[in-house]
């Protein structure tokens, strides 16, 4: 979607994704510590909900062209990049966490969140 224009998932879904099932990209504490790992998660998510609400102002109809044509569509990019990037690094870290803590004996039910920066 982000890379090949000629090529994108339905914006539709990823809305209803991004603000329904995943959390609520306009009230994104209320899920820190379910889908969200850390405060920096939660505040890029935020910054993507008003970042998408100002391209979904520029597009009246509400179509993906026009969403994809709205001068705020790269701000939505560049925050989405943002997030994926300290989503990936927070997950990776918690991987190597629960590796650790295998590798050591310890119980891994303990979360360790490490924020990418």
């Amino acid at each position: 979607m982000w890379l090949d224009a000629s090529t994108f998932e339905n914006l539709d879904h990823i809305f209803h994704t991004l603000f329904d099932d995943f959390c609520d990209a306009d009230e994104p504490e209320r899920y820190l510590g379910t889908s969200l790992r850390t405060e920096g998660e939660v505040a890029l998510m935020r910054e993507l909900g008003a970042a998408l609400n100002a391209a979904a102002d520029e597009a009246p109809n509400d179509t993906d062209v026009e969403y994809f044509q709205a001068a705020s569509w790269p701000e939505v990019v560049a925050v989405a990049g943002r997030l994926a990037q300290v989503m990936v690094g927070n997950d990776l870290g918690e991987l190597v966490a629960v590796h650790d803590s295998e590798a050591e004996g310890q119980p891994t039910n303990q979360p360790r969140c490490r924020e990418a920066h």
